[in-house]
């Protein structure tokens, strides 16, 4: 798995200017969104000018490109545009394994998994040779579900994308959390999705940036604490040993890589 951004901030394909600001506020990530955040009125022009940012701007953080349903003509204009840019490419509404079909060979994809159905179908998705991580849209599938969208109801979904994306070798993104005004709402859930294995959580506003990164990311000690755990692992000759009264075996190790990954440290 490659280095994944922790916090990637969605940003109207139609309002290309907001870019600036979420670097300013620490965005490792950006979503360039065609689908929901764009009204139909827009949608071709918003196509356009985001093509050709990107055709001419190098951005230095991870970009991704939120394209429209691929059942509709929107969505089949943007794959056709872009598939000769190398973005990784967002899909909603992906259900099936099918629709992955039709992507071009030199595309990457992270389906967004949002309804019951794709759920069912995840193992078959999130399997394609095209996909590179998973997310989680959990707006659409909370209405598609009749529930509301707290951590409880939602859990089941998280848990099963997480099981893919490990099995597979993907990266997984929580969906943003839909209120911006609760701070430590926010916190409530970072820490509840990092604690069961998602990599990284979509923001909507920079003001959830920091939140984000406070909760997917390793603090000083705990960066510390792995490097020195892994060092000492590897001068061990034994299996299993102690280490500041902790018992270190080989699944520790592996959790102590991963809590490096995130910062590409060794």
């Amino acid at each position: 798995m490659k280095k994944f951004p922790i916090t990637p901030i969605f940003i109207p394909a139609n309002k290309l200017n907001y870019i600036e600001k979420a670097i300013k506020h620490d965005a490792d990530g950006i979503i360039f969104d065609l689908e929901d955040a764009v009204p139909i009125s827009e949608k071709e022009m918003a196509r356009e000018n985001l093509f050709n940012f990107l055709s001419s701007n190098s951005l230095k953080i991870p970009s991704y490109i939120r394209i429209n349903d691929l059942n509709d003509v929107n969505g089949k204009s943007d794959l056709n545009l872009f598939k000769s840019l190398d973005f990784k490419i967002i899909i909603p509404k992906i259900e099936t394994n099918e629709v992955l079909k039709n992507i071009p060979d030199n595309m990457s994809t992270i389906p967004l998994i949002e309804t019951p159905l794709a759920l069912r179908n995840l193992e078959g998705i999130a399997s394609n040779s095209s996909v590179v991580g998973l997310m989680f849209g959990a707006a659409d599938y909370s209405a598609a579900l009749g529930s509301d969208m707290s951590w409880e109801a939602l859990l089941y979904a998280r848990s099963k994308i997480i099981i893919e994306c490990s099995i597979n070798n993907l990266f997984s993104i929580d969906s943003p959390f839909m209120i911006t005004s609760s701070q430590e709402d926010l916190e409530k859930e970072c820490r509840l999705s990092k604690s069961i294995g998602f990599n990284s959580k979509a923001a909507i506003n920079p003001s959830q940036i920091n939140v984000i990164k406070k909760y997917f990311l390793p603090t000083d000690d705990e960066i510390l604490e792995a490097q020195e755990i892994i060092k000492e692992f590897n001068k061990s000759e034994k299996a299993v040993f102690s280490f500041n009264g902790k018992m270190i075996d080989k699944p520790i190790l592996r959790i102590m890589e991963n809590r490096l990954k995130a910062l590409d440290i060794k």
